[in-house]
């Protein structure tokens, strides 16, 4: 128990770190200059989710079956739960102000759950009208994230234990699944859901599973020295091919820009580097005795707050009159914008962790008198 715990807080560390990388990118880049850092690393960070989700799979442990139902299970969840708390907020919000009617309001509920089932390529192929989220689609349809990794780890499911039974195997199927999604780039195919990236991300999930099984964070064999030495220098060469390449305009929605099959590689190799070199320097801090609770919390909680970053940005962007595309060339109300939905993130954050810890010592100390 002690070494699953010590695993999940570096883990955990590298998820903190990702998901302050991608709030901070929804929140400058898109007005920012086209070669910012934040750009170029970015799919390393969104890919490390996926890399993590694979992570502690062990091969046998579950039944295909059994595994598909508790992924569906906690990916679902929050999608609907938090979809309708949101859904009924904005609303509220909406129709108090009168940009909305309660008409308009359940109408974006209905198309809401139509897009969950049929989706814009669907209703392109078939020429009917792309349904509206009206006045929320910033936030509400940002939770495809989820129908993703779902899509993505029911593959993985159904590969996993026969891909992970040799080194070889592993590494061959995951380079297999990323051949797949290159030539549905080269041929031009386009499914609904961008199912033609399922590959691509359950190939991260595989080389996840890779990693987790082999203990390729660890690198136990080496000397504590010798591991910074890699760590660093993985890092390192991640950051240098990152820059080589064109920043992704939006790999999840099946785009990696000109170029697309070599840019998807360079991503690939780009985000095997971060991902490996970050996991390695956080092992090592960890083992230091640093603290890094806080890091840890952030990447414990990552769900919640992508989903409620998005939400506080559509708030702030309906009560400020910003542009809710990040289409407003002011800097000064693009930082102002940035300041406020950061300091509302983390404030959640921080509330969140002290009332917890609260009501745990609180717990504990009514469990011993």
């Amino acid at each position: 128990m002690a070494a699953e715990k010590k695993r999940l807080q570096y883990v955990d560390m590298i998820k903190g770190i990702a998901i302050l990388w991608i709030v901070c990118y929804h929140l400058i880049a898109p007005n920012g200059p086209k070669n910012l850092i934040i750009n170029h690393l970015m799919d390393a960070m969104l890919v490390s989710f996926f890399f993590f989700s694979g992570y502690f799979y062990r091969p046998g442990k579950r039944s295909i079956g059994e595994s598909i139902w508790n992924r569906t299970k906690s990916l679902m969840a929050p999608f609907f739960k938090y979809s309708l708390l949101f859904w009924a907020v904005g609303s509220v919000y909406l129709v108090a102000t009168q940009e909305e009617t309660i008409k308009e309001a359940f109408l974006c509920l209905r198309n809401f759950f139509a897009g969950c089932i049929w989706n814009r390529v669907i209703q392109d192929w078939f020429g009917w009208e792309y349904y509206s989220l009206g006045k929320r689609y910033f936030f509400l349809a940002d939770f495809w994230f989820l129908i993703a990794l779902l899509f993505a780890s029911i593959l993985f499911f159904l590969i996993a234990d026969l891909a992970l039974k040799s080194k070889a195997g592993s590494i061959i199927t995951a380079a297999a699944l990323f051949a797949v999604t290159g030539i549905c780039f080269h041929f031009g195919v386009v499914l609904p859901y961008n199912l033609q990236l399922i590959p691509y991300w359950t190939a991260f999930l595989l080389l996840g599973a890779f990693f987790g099984q082999n203990r390729l964070l660890e690198l136990e064999s080496l000397s504590r020295g010798a591991r910074w030495g890699a760590g660093i220098c993985l890092l390192a060469a991640g950051i240098v091919v990152s820059i080589v390449k064109e920043p992704s305009p939006n790999q999840f929605r099946g785009s990696f820009g000109e170029n697309e099959v070599m840019s998807m590689l360079l991503c690939i190799v780009t985000a095997i580097l971060i991902i490996w070199g970050a996991g390695i320097v956080c092992v090592l801090i960890e083992t230091a005795g640093v603290r890094v609770k806080e890091l840890a919390w952030l990447g414990s909680h990552s769900l919640l707050i992508y989903l409620y970053h998005m939400f506080f940005a559509w708030i702030i962007c309906a009560i400020t009159g910003f542009s809710v595309r990040y289409e407003d060339p002011s800097p000064a109300g693009v930082i102002a914008k940035s300041l406020i939905l950061t300091l509302m993130c983390l404030g959640l954050g921080i509330l969140i962790n002290i009332l917890s810890d609260f009501l745990a010592s609180k717990f504990k100390s009514e469990k011993s008198a």
